[in-house]
């Protein structure tokens, strides 16, 4: 019950910050451990300082072009 509602706030948060529903997000959602421990892990790489924005931004378009991602 408690991971249901878990995955429910995620997507929320995610439908808030992206403005819709993707593709990974509703494949993790059949995974709940996985995807609360990738949630956690995202929310800690957006927190810590030790990487510039900027950077971390060009990183993830960098990664998503390598892997062809619509996004």
């Amino acid at each position: 019950m408690f991971k249901k509602l878990q995955v429910a706030l995620i997507r929320k948060f995610a439908r808030k910050r992206l403005g819709k529903d993707i593709a990974p997000l509703n494949t993790l959602a059949g995974h709940p451990d996985v995807l609360i421990a990738y949630a956690r892990f995202s929310m800690a790489i957006d927190k810590t300082n030790l990487v510039p924005a900027k950077l971390k931004a060009l990183g993830q378009l960098r990664a998503a072009k390598q892997v062809e991602c619509p996004f």
